[in-house]
């Protein structure tokens, strides 16, 4: 399982994400609190982002296979750089899936950013062939690695370009509810901690089918990090009050608008 950490709001550091919180997600990378399965998050760090003063199209992107804390250029670039909406990952490999940076979140497509803290069951055998085969061309043909969470992302992309009129956070419903039927008729786990991004606004869901637990997500409005800001994270990154832990099944939107949370099957 993985780490990660998204912001929409007034322009910040991307380092208020990956270094400067006492629980930032280069801490979560070698002491993370409340992982599900595994112990360490150190196989890549990765960060998009929508500048301060960007066109609002394309997101910007920086992976690397290092963990946070040695990458040699991250930590320097990130407290210069600011972003009004951003995400952040820190990757820890999921058997099968390879090593290497075109394996580290987030992913991008177009106008679009994505970070999957979770797993799809039986991805090599049975549900990574039904999910990429219901891809259209031009989707599978960004398939460049081996990966599950870049088959979720790229369902997501699906979705929304069926029902642009429907938002980001139906398009994310929709994929959420085709992957978990696919894993149902596989007999297969899945957990579904996604987070997805367009430069405005955030969409995030917490979902899990066939498995024991769930990676937890957590939700902060405003605080004293980040005023006027809305924050999605696998764990709080310091000890503000006002995190607020999201329940499982539950599909969550932020903008500079408000932040609204609603059941998965509502």
């Amino acid at each position: 399982m993985c780490r990660l950490a998204a912001y929409v709001g007034p322009p910040t550091p991307l380092s208020a994400l990956l270094y400067d919180a006492p629980h930032s997600l280069s801490h979560q990378a070698h002491s993370p609190r409340e992982m599900f399965r595994g112990r360490v998050n150190v196989d890549g760090t990765g960060v998009a982002w929508w500048p301060e003063h960007g066109d609002g199209a394309s997101p910007l992107r920086y992976v690397s296979d290092n963990p946070p804390w040695s990458d040699p250029n991250l930590p320097g670039l990130s407290a210069r750089l600011r972003a009004v909406t951003a995400l952040a990952a820190i990757r820890n490999a999921s058997p099968g899936v390879p090593y290497g940076v075109a394996n580290v979140a987030p992913f991008t497509y177009d106008t679009l950013a994505c970070a999957h803290n979770g797993s799809i069951g039986r991805f090599r055998e049975s549900t990574g062939r039904e999910l990429t085969g219901r891809l259209p061309d031009d989707l599978y043909s960004a398939l460049d690695t081996v990966s599950d969470s870049l088959v979720v992302f790229l369902t997501v992309v699906k979705h929304l370009a069926d029902n642009r009129g429907a938002g980001l956070a139906a398009a994310l419903k929709r994929a959420t509810t085709e992957i978990l039927d696919v894993c149902a008729a596989a007999d297969a786990a899945a957990t579904l901690n996604v987070v997805i991004a367009d430069g405005e606004r955030l969409a995030a869901v917490r979902a899990a089918r066939r498995t024991e637990g769930n990676n937890p997500m957590y939700l902060l409005e405003g605080g004293r990090r980040f005023p006027g800001g809305v924050v999605l994270a696998s764990e709080p990154l310091d000890d503000d009050p006002a995190w607020q832990a999201i329940d499982d099944d539950s599909l969550v939107e932020c903008s500079s608008e408000g932040v609204t949370v609603m059941r998965l099957d509502a």
